[in-house]
C-alpha cells in the first residue's frame, strides 16, 4: 500500500525533528504526536519504508534513516548551527546542508584509515579544512543502493 497524506504528513515531522535536533520521534511519539494508536504509527512507518522515504531500525518502532539524515550516530558528524547531526555516508553529509540551506562544519572517518577527514559547506560551496583534495568513492552504483542500503 502506498503512503497516504497523513503518512507524509508524519514523515515530514520526522525530518523536522531530525533537523532540529538530531533525533527522530519513534512510534510511540509520533501516536501521541498526531493522536494515533501505537499500531496506526508502526503502519504508517511501515508504509513509509516499504515506499523508501525511510528505513527503520529492526522491529519497525524507530528510524534509522531518513535521508541524507541518520537517526543514530555514524562517522559522518555533521553540525548546522551547533547541532550536531549525522549522516549515513559522504554524500549525505553533504545533502544535509544543501537540503537546510545552511553552513555546515563536517567531520567524517575515513572507512579505510580511520583519519578524520573535515570539510566545509560554506555559502553552498565544499571548504576542506586541509590542502588535501578530497575524492569521495562509493563501492556500489546507485542503482544497486537499495539491495542493501545500511551496508551502502
Amino acid at each position: 500500500m502506498n503512503p497516504s497524506d497523513s503518512d507524509w504528513r508524519i514523515r515530514r515531522h520526522i525530518y523536522e525533528a531530525l533537523a532540529a535536533s538530531g533525533r527522530a520521534p519513534d512510534a510511540r511519539e509520533i501516536a501521541q504526536r498526531f493522536a494515533i494508536s501505537r499500531p496506526e504509527a508502526r503502519q504508517a512507518l511501515r508504509r513509509l519504508h516499504e515506499a523508501h522515504a525511510l528505513v527503520l531500525q529492526p522491529g519497525g518502532e524507530a528510524v534509522l534513516m531518513a535521508h541524507p539524515f541518520s537517526a543514530v550516530a555514524t562517522d559522518y558528524r555533521v553540525l548546522v548551527d551547533g547541532v550536531a547531526l549525522y549522516a549515513n555516508c559522504a554524500w549525505d553529509s553533504l545533502g544535509i546542508p544543501a537540503m537546510l540551506a545552511r553552513d555546515a562544519a563536517i567531520a567524517a572517518r575515513h572507512p579505510l584509515t580511520g583519519d578524520i577527514m573535515r570539510y566545509a559547506v560554506e555559502s553552498g560551496r565544499l571548504r576542506s579544512e586541509s590542502d588535501r583534495d578530497l575524492l569521495v568513492h562509493f563501492a556500489h552504483p546507485f542503482r544497486q543502493w537499495y539491495d542493501d542500503i545500511v551496508e551502502t
